[in-house]
């Protein structure tokens, strides 16, 4: 059986994909040959989702329950965005660093971080969504783990 990492993950390769394919022109190093490209971009994705295991990891450590992300609260998901803005920044200036890729030109740069905007971007916009997406499949209020009912509700109930 799947675990909310496996789910995880399930929620949010496309995604990740997606948006490896979308930035790559913003940056150099990147092959001219779609075949190429589209592995460079898979592979990169591949590290994303290393970086949200890690992360889910460390909502469960820090809030100890393996669905801390449902329901979806602001504090958790806040933290869980900081650390995700802090390892992406910090492993494109590594990647930078070792000449792995830069930047092309007209992508803007965030000049007290020394990346490119696309960098901060991607977790500030995917981390809450992906883990707002697996909320939403598993389903479940708090951390007793009581499945919504989906009726509408009736006289008396609400």
């Amino acid at each position: 059986m799947i675990g909310p990492a496996g789910r995880l993950m399930a929620v949010a390769l496309l995604p990740y994909f997606a948006w490896e394919m979308f930035q790559a022109p913003a940056f150099t190093g990147m092959s001219k040959d779609w075949a190429a490209a589209t592995l460079a971009c898979a592979i990169a994705t591949l590290g994303d989702m290393v970086i949200l295991i890690l992360l889910y990891a460390l909502g469960v450590r820090l809030f100890g329950a393996p669905c801390w992300f449902a329901p979806p609260r602001f504090a958790r998901y806040a933290l869980i965005l900081l650390a995700a803005v802090v390892v992406h920044v910090g492993v494109e200036r590594l990647m930078i660093g070792f000449g792995r890729w830069g930047y092309a030109l007209g992508h803007p740069l965030i000049p007290l971080l020394g990346v490119g905007v696309l960098v901060v971007l991607q977790p500030l916009l995917l981390v809450p969504l992906v883990f707002w997406a697996l909320a939403m499949w598993e389903g479940v209020r708090g951390e007793q783990g009581a499945r919504p009912t989906l009726k509408p509700p009736g006289p008396g109930r609400r």
